[in-house]
């Protein structure tokens, strides 16, 4: 499947009026050209890729931030594909970050997809990327992130690079294979993560990528990027090959006949297109195959030195982890040898609540997983109350940003959390539990309006959580699990729950929902 250069165009152009309309969301992490996925499958139709840091039904996005389906460009409308990925970090390994012992050793001579770092730079780690001319002076160079070798352009020429990297253990001492020579600017907009280090021996390199799982670069295995950036999914971000070399001013080496290293032919460089098959070998995932998901990427990513906005990059799935930054990523592989991704990053809104109340909300993902779909899901009011938080959570992440409870407030939230946390895990683990709703119950919770009353809520919050603890509340005095949802599934209590919330301008709810016939 190829785009036309028009519907590049059209497509980026589209990819813009998305950004300027919602680019501002925090929900959305970045956005590319491409072809649109149904259920999996790749079609045809060109699209517009949005990249949203969690997806999520339409019924539970906020009408404001809800994206729309196509994007009209000179009276063309063109899909827009919605795929959960970001927020992205350039990810070196550090002493934060657990990896596999894949390529960590020591590696003579130094081969593509080994570990390097800059003695400067920390207990960190990255991957060698591979070898490259200087079109000015003709000699060898390593190629790599510039946040693996020139961390993120505070570095000076001269500074070490070691394999391996400090945190697998190389050291100044004995492990120095390069020294920093020029790094690809940084400035916000730009589109190159890059740096070349020259070689201390000029001879001793080899070209055969570590693992000997695929071969060096050439017009029939071409390079297309480094691999630059990732997230918690597994969804990577890719520099352009053909740009970081112009930049830099250096060719990517091979080897003659008579086996002298030699300017790669222009054909072993290309330029991205979407829905071709990539593979790369890095130091922390060794061997991967994936496919090009977007391109001219546009997002922001978290750097060593800060958020930089970049542009122009390529995006894929499951391809790499922290570490692999600085990989060469080039045309070929199956497609679908995935890197497993990390584990999810967890709820906004627990842990900004979590934040501010210092409780350790994040930890408890899967018991809001339980309460949503054990208890809330089978009745009207709690569907209700499970939309609410997906649509309003922007605007309590808003509210509380920055923010900190006082030591009161602190102290109570900690009581109320301890005395409750269990028994909540215990009833909703026992769909037959004879525990039941007393006076005590409902007392904890008056007072926990009153409280948050008094920092939190605004004046018709505060009217609304009275009224629904006066008519919605108070009544299950007495009831146990299954008498409560019986009771939330009446379509008058639904009624009650759902006028007194849809008349509070602060809160938005999608409109009701569809009540049973």
């Amino acid at each position: 499947m190829n785009l036309s250069q028009d519907t590049e165009d059209r497509l980026h152009r589209g990819k813009r009026k998305i950004l300027d309309s919602f680019g501002a969301d925090p929900n959305v992490t970045g956005a590319g050209i491409g072809f649109r996925r149904r259920d999996g499958q790749w079609t045809e139709e060109p699209a517009v890729v949005v990249m949203v840091a969690k997806k999520r039904p339409a019924a539970l996005v906020s009408n404001r931030r809800l994206l729309p389906r196509t994007v009209e460009v000179d009276g063309v409308p063109y899909e827009v594909d919605v795929i959960q990925a970001g927020p992205f970090t350039m990810g070196r390994v550090d002493d934060r970050v657990r990896t596999a012992d894949v390529i960590t050793g020591r590696m003579r001579p130094p081969r593509p997809g080994c570990s390097i770092s800059n003695t400067l730079d920390g207990n960190t780690a990255g991957t060698l990327g591979l070898f490259v001319l200087d079109n000015k002076d003709g000699k060898v160079c390593l190629l790599s992130n510039n946040h693996v070798v020139g961390r993120m352009g505070l570095a000076s020429p001269g500074e070490k690079i070691i394999q391996p990297g400090t945190y697998d253990g190389g050291t100044e001492a004995t492990d120095v294979i390069a020294t920093v020579k020029r790094m690809a600017p940084v400035p916000a907009g730009g589109s190159l993560d890059a740096a070349i280090a020259e070689l201390v021996d000029q001879s001793g390199l080899s070209l055969e990528p570590a693992l000997d799982r695929m071969p060096p670069p050439s017009a029939d295995h071409p390079v297309v990027g480094l691999f630059t950036a990732g997230d918690t999914y597994g969804t990577g971000l890719i520099t352009r090959m053909d740009k970081t070399l112009a930049a830099l001013n250096v060719s990517l080496a091979v080897k003659d006949s008579n086996g002298k290293l030699v300017a790669a032919p222009a054909a072993a460089v290309v330029a991205p297109k979407a829905y071709t098959k990539i593979e790369k070998v890095g130091r922390t995932s060794g061997y991967s195959s994936s496919t090009i998901t977007a391109t001219g990427v546009e997002s922001n990513i978290l750097t060593p030195i800060g958020w930089i906005l970049f542009t122009d990059l390529i995006a894929t799935e499951s391809f790499g982890s922290p570490g692999d930054s600085g990989s060469a990523v080039y045309v070929g592989g199956d497609g679908s040898t995935f890197v497993e991704p990390e584990e999810e990053t967890p709820c906004p809104l627990l842990a900004t609540v979590g934040n501010y109340y210092r409780l350790p909300l994040t930890e408890d993902n899967d018991l809001a997983d339980d309460l949503r779909d054990d208890f809330l899901a089978q009745s009207l009011v709690g569907n209700l109350l499970i939309r609410l938080p997906y649509i309003n959570q922007q605007a309590v992440v808003d509210r509380l940003k920055g923010k900190q409870a006082t030591g009161s407030e602190l102290s109570y939230a900690s009581q109320y959390y301890t005395k409750y946390h269990d028994f909540m895990a215990s009833v909703l683990a026992d769909p037959n539990s004879t525990a039941v709703v007393t006076q005590e119950h409902l007392d904890d919770a008056g007072f926990v309006i009153y409280g948050l009353s008094q920092s939190v809520l605004t004046g018709e919050e505060t009217t609304l959580a009275l009224k629904l603890y006066q008519e919605a509340l108070l009544p299950v005095l007495g009831m146990n699990r299954r008498q409560a949802l019986a009771y939330m599934n009446r379509p008058d209590v639904y009624k009650i729950v759902y006028d007194a919330i849809a008349a509070v301008p602060s809160i938005e709810t999608n409109g009701p929902i569809e009540m049973p016939r």
